[in-house]
């Protein structure tokens, strides 16, 4: 039987189980470019650990329609992942915390 997920507004607040919600809200930290570009600084906190190292891939996934039936969840216990909408249309990220190794009730925000 299908369970219907609820979306929910992506604020700190709301996402703050699953990880760190990443914005330009409040005053920039300072101007540059001759004061025509705001730079948020250190927004987002990055911990590679001793070996590790920090790479960037992008993704530029296929709109899907709603509603969605969700058929898989993905896991990644060693790595971090940031969605970052590359378009104006709206973005849905589906999350669920570990369960035994099992994806535990899923969470949706917009």
């Amino acid at each position: 039987m299908a369970q219907k997920i609820i979306t929910q507004p992506l604020t700190k607040i709301n996402f703050q189980d699953f990880g760190e919600v990443i914005d330009t809200g409040g005053d920039p930290d300072m101007l540059i470019n001759q004061g025509l570009c705001e730079r948020y600084h250190d927004r987002a906190k990055i911990d590679v650990g001793t070996d590790g190292k920090v790479g960037l891939s992008l993704f530029n996934a296929e709109t899907r329609s709603l509603p969605l039936v969700l058929k898989m969840m993905e896991r990644h216990p060693d790595g971090s992942q940031a969605f970052i909408p590359m378009s104006t249309n709206g973005f849905l990220v589906i999350v669920a915390n570990d369960k035994n190794n099992r994806p535990d009730t899923p969470k949706a925000f917009v």
